[in-house]
């Protein structure tokens, strides 16, 4: 098989690098030749540095580009990349041997529009968010994607992103295969404008079962200095409250009606930001986390990990909770009903009910404490099973090493 390429913006910081950075490992772990090329991170076995160019044009580039952001951004409900910055990247690859690139997160200046369009090599793209067939935004409630924001008015957020999305269909020509690790953001890709007529297959995010492995809740708790007999609620609390994605406001109500039944409940909050959080049980704040030990153990102190986002794909802290034996309570939207295919691995509310939450969180708690004697509860053990059958390194890199010899056949 060729050697695979895959291109991300980091290989450590931020959830699309941590899956990007997953995967590479899980493929070398299955003998398949892969590499990393990378602006940034931790270094790694494979993964390589690519310094982007330094250029009177490029900084030129780079200012155009930041004072349309900064005249949009009010505008904006989240993060806006315009992608018309060439860093010198597209030339490079295109001057290696032939190999499969698989694109992933390549934002920040990383590649231009152009550039991606002009890989000469056979390129998988996995998407880890809705900008490859959006205009400026990786999220959005909008649905200018899926007629090619014809409704755009001059002056508005909706010109800039129609502006974007045309130089997407300018310059991406070729197909791309496209990779979604949830169906639905597969579903989103076909039902996009400039996406719709490409070949799409879902494959999800590889974790390492191995390391992420259920550990136990009385060595964790004293750990952590958590009690042993109190119910505990885990939340990770990337963005926090400045991430109306993320959904912390419904679990903030959620566990406000939740206090009228169980007052005794604690909530164990992890993140960049957890110190911000504001809940209505005592908090512990167990701060920024890297080691995967440390988060494992983190898990291990939950009976019930919350993941109350609006949209997100197939989030990293998800998959890694239930691979740790931690069933999920959250709503039925995105990747979610992949993560929870059944009312074993935990529980979904309707979109965007606060008190079906609750009572989702609260089915998850009263089973958890029925079968607190147990070693890992019936709930945590089907959890634990769907991650090694779904998400496990071997399970993911054999869908990948398929994928890259279907399409380095087809492109000769």
């Amino acid at each position: 098989m060729l050697k695979v390429n895959h291109i991300s913006f980091s290989s450590s910081e931020g959830g699309a690098a941590i899956a990007a950075r997953r995967l590479h490992l899980a493929l070398r772990a299955s003998d398949v030749n892969s590499a990393m090329t990378v602006a940034g991170g931790q270094p790694g076995p494979g993964i390589q540095i690519f310094e982007r160019r330094r250029t009177p044009c490029r900084i030129v580039e780079r200012e155009y580009a930041r004072h349309l952001r900064r005249k949009h951004e009010a505008q904006a409900a989240g993060l806006l990349s315009l992608a018309m910055v060439q860093s010198g990247l597209g030339r490079h690859l295109n001057g290696q041997s032939r190999q499969v690139l698989n694109l992933h997160w390549v934002n920040s200046d990383f590649m231009s529009i152009p550039e991606i369009g002009g890989l000469s090599h056979p390129v998988v793209w996995t998407m880890h968010d809705m900008w490859p067939f959006c205009g400026t935004e990786h999220y959005t409630e909008g649905h200018g994607w899926q007629d090619g924001y014809q409704a755009a008015k001059p002056g508005t957020i909706e010109a800039l992103n129609l502006r974007v999305w045309k130089n997407k269909r300018k310059f991406w020509k070729r197909p791309f295969h496209i990779v979604a690790p949830s169906r639905w953001l597969a579903d989103c890709a076909r039902e996009s404008a400039l996406m719709r007529n490409w070949p799409t297959t879902v494959i999800p995010n590889a974790i390492d079962t191995e390391t992420w492995r259920p550990a136990s809740r009385a060595e964790a708790r004293a750990r952590l200095g958590l009690p042993a007999d109190v119910e505990v609620v885990g939340f990770g609390a990337m963005g926090g409250g400045d991430d109306p994605r993320k959904g912390f406001g419904y679990l903030q109500e959620a566990l406000s009606i939740l206090r009228e039944t169980r007052p005794d409940v604690r909530a164990l909050v992890f993140g960049a930001d957890a110190h911000d959080a504001d809940l209505p049980f005592p908090v512990h704040i167990a701060g920024k986390l890297a080691d995967p030990e440390d988060l494992r153990m983190t898990y291990a102190c939950a009976d019930v990990f919350a993941l109350p986002s609006r949209q997100d794909n197939l989030p990293n802290t998800g998959v890694e909770a239930l691979s740790c034996g931690i069933p999920i309570a959250g709503f039925q939207i995105g990747g979610l009903p992949d993560l929870i295919p059944n009312s074993q691995c935990g529980r979904l509310a309707k979109p965007f009910n606060a008190r079906e939450l609750a009572q989702c969180i609260d089915a998850v708690l009263e089973h958890q404490i029925a079968h607190r004697d147990q070693s890992i509860t019936p709930m945590g053990a089907a959890a634990r099973e769907h991650a090694v059958r779904s998400y496990a390194f071997p399970v993911v890199a054999r869908q990948y090493a398929a994928l890259y010899e279907k399409i380095s056949q087809a492109q000769p």
